[in-house]
This record gives structure tokens, sequence and C-alpha cells, in this order.
């Protein structure tokens, strides 16, 4: 401690101790602060959906597109059958891969999703060999059920990202 501040006041004067404590450990707090920030940011990893966000991230958005394009078939049109069959086989794989990467994380929204898209392939058998209104009817409300699970798993796994 120095003691070379000298205080005046009404009473007379008065030396105070004048701590170079305070002056030694801004540089170090400084430093800590600095340390954990920078910490704080690299944990974050980025989160624009970058090659830093996670693998589920880069799965949903692979899934949101087959579902996109699965959605897009007009299901009562000549070739719809065959363009949902197709759109399946790619939501099938993306929808495993999107399970693999969640692990365990989503597993009742995982779940939700293969129940409707069970469903969903049930239909499009169906109407494949019976094609009525009533199987085709059946098959857009598959496809719509479907389309809401997914829209689901993915708006909680964006929250993630």
């Amino acid at each position: 401690m120095r003691w070379d501040h000298v205080d005046e006041r009404a009473q007379g004067y008065r030396v105070t101790a004048k701590s170079t404590y305070g002056r030694r450990m801004r540089p170090i707090a400084s430093a800590t602060v600095t340390l954990l920030l920078v910490a704080s940011l690299v944990g974050c990893g980025g989160g624009d959906g970058g090659s830093d966000a996670p693998a589920v991230c880069a799965s949903a958005d692979t899934l949101r597109t087959s579902v996109a394009k699965l959605k897009d078939v007009e299901v009562r049109s000549s070739g719809a059958i065959s363009d949902l069959e197709s759109g399946l086989t790619d939501v099938e794989s993306d929808l495993s891969e999107l399970k693999a990467d969640a692990k365990s994380e989503f597993s009742s929204q995982v779940e939700a999703a293969h129940k409707s898209y069970d469903a969903l392939k049930n239909s499009v058998s169906a109407a494949k060999a019976d094609r009525s209104a009533a199987t085709l009817a059946a098959t857009g409300s598959a496809l719509s059920s479907f389309a809401t699970d997914v829209d689901t798993l993915i708006s909680d796994i964006e929250a993630t990202c």
C-alpha cells in the first residue's frame, strides 16, 4: 500500500491509505471476463445452420425439403400415386437420418412423425390398389397429418439450432 494520498477535510489533514490492489486486479478481471465471453461464444457454435450447427439441424432441413416436395403432389392427378411413392422413399430415408442424428432428444416427436408416415404409406398403398375418391381423400388426409407432425418436429429441432 502507498500512504502518499492526503485527504483535506474541514477537520484538518488526514492521511489515507491508497491501495494499488484495485489497479493490479483490473487486468486480471478483464482477462477473466474476456475469457468467459469467448468460451460462451465458442460453446454456442454459431447457430446459423452452418457447419457448426448440430447434424440434426441439417437433417431437419433435408426432411423439410422432402416433405415440401411430397406436399406439392396433387393427390387426385393421374401420376399422383407414383409421385407419392417416390417421395415417400426420400422421406423415409431423411426421417431415418434425422432420427439417428436426433438420438433420444426428440424421440416423442420423431415417433409421432414415424407413425403418421406409416399411416401415409398405408394410405398410398390402399390408393394404389383401389384408386377411388375415398382412398384418395384418405391419402390427402394422411399427407396433411404427416406434414403437421413433421412441422412440429422441425420447429422443435430448430429451437435448438
